[in-house]
């Protein structure tokens, strides 16, 4: 017989589906170092830490959260505008 689904059941669904990695495996698709990752995940080395939880001992990163989303965002913008910054056309050198 098939357990059947009920109303109460179906509230409990995650709102979005998200990958659990290592540092490796971050590293991996972000093309980077894993030393990086890990360093990027700790409040002490950086004002804007990757998002990360632990399991223990072990970090772990939600690839697809909307809090990595949110990073990786973050990230891109703040290399952009430091090239807008430090280009020739705005006074900046390169």
């Amino acid at each position: 017989m098939k357990p059947r689904e009920t109303a109460g059941s179906m509230a409990t669904a995650p709102k979005y589906e998200c990958e659990v990695l290592t540092s490796a495996e971050l590293a991996e698709r972000l093309k980077v170092k894993e030393s990086w990752v890990i360093d990027q995940s700790k409040h002490s080395r950086t004002h804007d830490p990757i998002p990360v939880f632990r399991l223990g001992k072990h970090r772990r990163y939600r690839w697809g959260s909307t809090e990595l989303d949110a990073w990786l965002e973050r990230r891109a913008d703040n290399n952009t505008q430091q090239r807008k910054a430090g280009s020739s056309k705005n006074g900046g050198t390169i």
